[in-house]
């Protein structure tokens, strides 16, 4: 009886020991949820910390220079206040602040021993001594019968210096009535509190006393603060061009430097310039779509090449490994016409590991295959380094001028240079070093090799949080954790349970499909692609977020990727997938295997097919990075004049046309050149796109 009794206690011990343990994890996972909640809502601000002097116009000096024209006055003071007005006397820009961030040091604003100058009579010379002593001249150019003042700003450095951040701020007497986001949608109020723009814009005041700048291909980025109507015009911004070096690593350790921060110098220079309107403003601003031809988003595949057989690259791109002939591709890329950003090596010492262009067992199948692709238009094929170990020299050259020649190629993807051994000739290794057997970057240039992919945001931003549970950093991992899936704006309007559930939805999508990261907030940097002048001469790179996998493929996941998909469409957004598509491991998926042969997964098919249907639809741009980059890099040279009867003008500055060129605008209809151009109507817009040729203008006439 006792026996029963002891036993009958110890089992309620028992359940009530289990039920306390019980009760302490739910308590900790719940304090962990909300200690990262109540940390994530804080707002997050990437803008310099700016006190009410700081930014406080200089108007001291009795010799105040003064230039007018038919739309405003410019009045600069002795000690180099910047004032525009009304030409009745209005004030619309209140002061044009520098502000420097370098290295360690204390940030300054404003420059010492200014003085000023009227050179002619449109322009005025401003000039000073920035931080470390660095020389900042600016020219103001008033032309006598438009609307725009233009701004030019030479820097030169006297010393050695490492640059975190150098812009122009400028405040503004009017508030923001129009902010042209970074993905090319508009905002009217509500406003958010901060935007970063990219190159884009935005327009502050009405009639006679407003005030727009749009399309900066010439400084670094913008920034807005919309609650004190400052405009942050970059002239230089480590996270505008994120870059990492990887240092040669005997034991292979794989760490790395984060060398975003431009490094000038002594005696280097730049040159920017922007422009901005005042008073005689059209109402009704078109803005630049980032793709062409009338579609909302953009979608690009870039492949890299590891683990590639002749069966593997048949199954994944014609649908099946015995299909030889792209002319009868079933499924996979081709046979849904979708563009690949194609990766391959050129030899193959390594034990014929995976497929390549010579020294192969592939060959030359595997080099007809290539032609194949090349010849239907779709795709963009490129090196994935020449081969898996460090290249030699001659190795170097010979590939790269054979991809080349052989398949127009712009594009280059580092491969094997994470642990710092080998493939030395990467751009994030040894490729720019002059001084080193690797040296690369000469023959990129001589065979046109531009566009490169950065793996730098994949490494900066994408730390990974089950190291620091590891390191029982439990306080930072919960606020990692919410500040990775919502924005602190996103999380003050949700609801607690509201959140989670978004929370746990975006966790099991495992990422956002937009290269824009809308979940980010609109304050988020996110460049899609940039030059780093200091750091990679004028070599253009690209971003991935993250490596894409398409393992267990399901009905359940292909939904989840069509909503990712609609929802990357209604943002306006790019997303570049970093994907695997030839290796058939068990994380990538696109790939498996029926009746002992290799074929394209039907579940990824379907997820092809469905892309190929929002494309034909007009919504979904897929495309190569070559394509879009070219294109890209064509808007640069695209400007707007805008005239004070409403009437815009855009110039082509390039040397080829522009094809496809795609504006939207918060306006019923369009005319170009008095006829009306293609176009679309999505919500309030009409998106509407045209050719422009080389060196030509075109007259844009809004209709309201």
């Amino acid at each position: 009886m006792m026996v029963k009794i002891f036993k009958g206690n110890l089992k309620k011990i028992s359940i009530r020991f289990s039920l306390s343990v019980l009760l302490l994890i739910v308590v900790f996972v719940v304090t962990f949820i909300l200690i990262g909640y109540f940390a994530a809502l804080k707002p997050v601000s990437y803008l310099p910390r700016i006190h009410p002097a700081d930014l406080k116009p200089n108007l001291t000096g009795l010799n105040q220079l003064e230039l007018k024209n038919s739309c405003y006055i410019l009045l600069v003071s002795e000690a180099g206040g910047v004032i525009v007005k009304t030409v009745e006397g209005d004030t619309i820009l209140s002061n044009l602040t520098w502000y420097a961030s370098y290295g360690d040091t204390t940030d300054k604003w404003g420059l010492d021993n200014i003085s000023t100058k009227l050179t002619s009579d449109s322009t005025i010379s401003i000039s000073g001594k920035g931080l470390h002593g660095t020389v900042i001249c600016y020219i103001l150019t008033v032309p006598k019968y438009r609307a725009n003042l233009d701004i030019s700003i030479k820097s030169q450095y006297t010393e050695n210096t490492v640059v975190n951040r150098e812009s122009f701020i400028a405040g503004f007497d009017v508030s923001v009535t129009e902010v042209y986001r970074k993905n090319s949608q508009a905002d009217v109020k509500p406003f958010d509190s901060e935007y970063w723009l990219q190159r884009q814009g935005v327009r502050f005041g009405t009639g006679v006393r407003s005030a727009l700048i749009y399309h900066t291909p010439y400084v670094s980025s913008l920034q807005l603060d919309t609650k004190k109507n400052l405009l942050f015009i970059n002239l230089e911004y480590n996270l505008d061009h994120p870059f990492i070096k990887i240092p040669f690593q005997a034991d292979g350790g794989g760490r790395w430097i984060n060398i975003s921060n431009a490094k000038y110098f002594a005696g280097d220079k730049r040159d920017n310039n922007f422009s901005i309107y005042f008073g005689g403003i059209p109402k009704l601003i078109p803005r630049f779509m980032l793709v062409p031809s009338g579609h909302l988003a953009g979608y690009v595949f870039t492949e890299h090449a590891d683990g590639g057989k002749i069966k593997t690259h048949r199954a994944a791109y014609f649908g099946s490994e015995d299909i030889s002939s792209i002319n009868y591709a079933k499924g996979g890329f081709a046979g849904h016409k979708i563009p690949v950003t194609k990766s391959v090596f050129y030899i193959d010492p390594d034990s014929a590991l995976y497929s390549s262009i010579i020294d192969d067992p592939d060959f030359p199948q595997f080099l007809d295959f290539l032609d194949q692709l090349n010849e239907s238009g779709f795709y963009d094929i490129c090196l994935h380094s020449p081969e898996n170990l460090n290249s030699n020299r001659k190795v170097l050259e010979e590939s790269i001028e054979f991809m080349k020649n052989r398949f127009d190629t712009k594009t280059w993807i580092d491969h094997g240079m994470y642990n710092g051994k080998i493939n030395r000739e990467a751009i994030v290794a040894d490729g720019l070093n002059k001084d080193s057997e690797y040296y690369s970057a000469d023959l990129w240039e001589k065979y046109g090799t531009r566009y490169f992919w950065s793996p730098a945001v994949e490494m900066i931003r994408n730390y990974s949080l089950k190291e620091e549970i590891k390191k029982l950093k439990l306080y930072e991992v919960s606020v990692n954790l919410w500040k990775r899936y919502l924005s602190p704006e996103e999380l003050t309007k949700t609801k607690f349970l509201s959140a989670i559930g978004k929370m746990v939805s975006r966790y099991m999508e495992k990422g956002e499909m937009n290269s824009q990261l809308s979940y980010k907030s609109n304050a988020f940097p996110t460049p899609l692609y940039w030059q780093h002048i200091t750091q990679t001469r004028n070599f253009y790179s690209w971003t991935t977020e993250y490596e894409k996998d398409y393992s267990d493929l399901s009905e359940k996941k292909v939904d989840i990727e069509q909503k990712l998909l609609n929802k990357l469409v209604s943002d306006w957004g790019i997303f570049i997938n970093h994907g695997y598509y030839v290796r058939n491991s068990k994380k990538d998926g696109n790939i498996t295997e029926q009746n002992g042969k290799l074929v394209t997964n039907p579940y990824f098919d379907k997820i092809l097919g469905i892309m190929a249907q929002m494309r034909d639809n007009g919504n979904l741009y897929v495309t190569t990075i070559r394509d879009l980059m070219d294109y890209w890099t064509l808007i640069e040279n695209v400007s707007f004049d805008y005239m004070p009867d409403g009437v815009i003008y855009i110039r082509n500055g390039n040397d080829q046309p522009v094809k496809g060129l795609s504006l939207a605008v918060h306006a019923n209809s369009v005319k170009i050149n008095g006829e009306i151009p293609k176009l679309r109507r999505v919500g309030e817009n009409t998106i509407f796109w045209f050719d422009i040729p080389a060196r030509q203008s075109a007259k844009i006439k809004v209709v309201q």
